[in-house]
């Protein structure tokens, strides 16, 4: 499921998101307009949020949780 977010939304979510539960990406990310990129806030923090000519779209991706049924069988 995708939620589209407006700059500050996505640097307050981007913050307080210490599970990882959801991910916040972007378009515009190292030049990229056409696919979205992941945002991790150890790296991202600085990014300038407000710049919506470089950064066009940030989306909240809600991933599903991963049981440990499925997680064995990825890793195997």
């Amino acid at each position: 499921m995708a939620v589209t977010l407006n700059p500050f939304l996505a640097k307050i979510i981007l913050k307080l998101n210490p599970f990882r539960k959801f991910l916040i990406v972007c378009k515009g990310y190292n030049e990229d307009y056409e696919n979205f990129t992941e945002l991790v806030w150890q790296d991202d923090k600085d990014l300038n949020f407000n710049d919506r000519i470089s950064y066009t779209q940030f989306q909240l991706w809600v991933m599903p949780k991963i049981t440990e049924y499925k997680q064995s069988k990825i890793y195997a």
